[in-house]
């Protein structure tokens, strides 16, 4: 009996360099471009969270939403899937499900969240672990 594909995929074309920016969200960019072979694209790749730009703060990878919509819910990711700050509660949700005693917050901005993630940095608290692991 024949059967049909539902769809195809034309082309897939690999990830070769992902920019990551060294400033705050509020400064202008300071982009600095990973390539793929390089000692940390591995990390840049694995922090990325969905909808997000990633940014790098002593030399740990957080992510800022790129972008928000009115209204809608802000959180911080302290220990997650993904660390920073994710716009909206289904990728907020998507950052601790799985993840065992996960620390997030709502925030009421995204420059308040991403002071908070800095912080955090600072004081050694932020912890990204792989969901459904066992702590």
């Amino acid at each position: 009996m024949p059967f049909e594909i539902p769809f195809i995929i034309e082309c897939v074309y690999p990830l070769t360099s992902m920019d990551v920016n060294h400033a705050v969200s509020t400064a202008s960019p300071e982009l600095a471009t990973i390539h793929a072979g390089s000692s940390n694209f591995h990390d840049v790749v694995q922090s990325l969270a969905d909808e997000c730009l990633l940014h790098c703060y002593k030399g740990v990878y957080y992510n800022i939403p790129a972008q928000v919509k009115p209204r809608q819910l802000l959180f911080y990711v302290i220990r997650g899937s993904h660390i920073g700050v994710m716009a909206g509660w289904e990728n907020a949700l998507n950052c601790v499900l799985g993840v065992a005693n996960p620390d997030y917050c709502e925030v009421e901005s995204v420059a308040l969240g991403e002071q908070l993630v800095r912080e955090a940095i600072d004081q050694g608290r932020i912890e990204m672990v792989e969901p459904w692991a066992s702590s």
